[in-house]
């Protein structure tokens, strides 16, 4: 029987064609492809400039600096996210304000954010957990009747709109992932969109050593260095790769929403399973997700789907219970909830209809 993997890149022969093209060209390391890449995801997201770099965590870490958070800054972020979101802030030297999330979207808890806030808040990171984002319109008038930057964590969010607008949109710096299992990837590679001039600057200089990027081309100033910085740059060969997957991302966006459905249409009537809510009309799940009643029910699921041969993968653990982040104190009781009892299903772009319902089949019979 058929392995049904939890997630599997999907490359073809268009990834292979401009592969070749990088070959063939000499210039390996970031030049037209990725000037390319960076204005069509930029154009594609509604922001007037991109910078692509080598990881969504890398571009986490660009932000933070870029933003001048200094050492007793502090920067509110969800309990409930992937580590690269609070680790970001700590090697900018910051401090970590945990905030919990809110049940319905699973993103963070904008009322418990405003409590939190105090002077020493320079910065809030919404996370667009799974596609799905906070209510980003108001956390925007909030941040700026406050003087606090924006960074937004949209790494699941690439193809999601919230009020009208792509994610990424409604802050000061947005931040994307292409690593393997996101809807569109580059094997690794992350991208930071902004309309502001000067942080897009900025975020050039740090991710290329620091350099003055005006004077990079003029050999006499090439060791020009003005900035803390790091070698963060992209390269043609990434560039090429998510030129291709862009164009392939319509069809992506599409599988997603028709897999999510697919299963909350033949899962939904099995009271131990719940589905959070989503917009399909203006959201696309990352991947497909279900809620289950404990840890050890979800554990008990895991097993049995393992034995007919189909890979599932657990929620992220509350950062909290992290061992770098257990001295930060909080209620985070939403967030210990959903960490054990969420589950993501098998949601490769290779699934078929069939596939799907061997799986649905499956869960279905561990009820039976």
């Amino acid at each position: 029987m058929k392995k049904i993997f939890q997630f599997e890149p999907n490359l073809g022969e268009e990834e292979k064609q401009e592969l070749v093209s990088v070959i063939d060209s000499g210039w390996y390391t970031e030049a037209g492809k990725t000037r390319e890449f960076e204005r069509m995801f930029a154009s594609y997201v509604g922001r007037k400039y991109a910078v692509a770099t080598t990881s969504g965590t890398a571009a986490l870490c660009i932000a933070t600096q870029g933003l001048g958070l200094k050492n007793n800054d502090e920067v509110i972020v969800p309990d409930f996210t992937f580590v690269a979101s609070p680790n970001s802030i700590i090697l900018a030297g910051s401090k970590v304000g945990l905030v919990d999330i809110n049940k319905k979207n699973l993103c963070l808890d904008l009322e418990k954010t405003k409590k939190l806030v105090s002077k020493k808040t320079k910065a809030i990171m919404p996370v667009d957990f799974n596609g799905r984002a906070p209510d980003l319109v108001e956390l925007k008038e909030f941040a700026e009747s406050s003087n606090i930057a924006i960074i937004e964590d949209s790494c699941h969010g690439i193809g999601s709109f919230h009020a009208g607008k792509h994610t990424g949109y409604y802050s000061d710096v947005g931040i994307f992932s292409f690593s393997t299992p996101k809807i569109i990837t580059t094997g690794q590679g992350g991208m930071l969109v902004t309309d502001d001039k000067e942080l897009y600057e900025k975020f050039k200089m740090i991710k290329d050593f620091g350099r003055d990027i005006d004077k990079k081309h003029q050999m006499e100033n090439a060791f020009d260095h003005v900035e803390m910085g790091y070698n963060f740059k992209f390269t043609e060969f990434q560039a090429a790769v998510g030129l291709a997957q862009m164009k392939k991302l319509p069809k992506r966006i599409e599988h997603n929403k028709k897999m999510f459905q697919m299963y909350r249409e033949n899962l939904s009537d099995i009271t131990e399973i719940e589905f959070v809510d989503i917009d399909l009309k203006t959201s696309v799940p990352w991947f497909s997700d279900i809620l289950l009643p404990n840890e050890k029910i979800r554990q008990e699921l895991i097993e049995h789907s393992n034995k007919f041969g189909i890979g599932t993968r657990k929620f992220y653990p509350p950062i909290h219970k992290l061992a770098p982040y257990q001295n930060i104190e909080g209620s985070f009781e939403i967030s210990d909830e959903i960490s054990k009892r969420g589950l993501w299903l098998p949601s490769s772009s290779f699934l078929t209809d069939k596939e799907i319902m061997r799986v649905c089949d499956t869960i279905r019979n561990f009820w039976n």
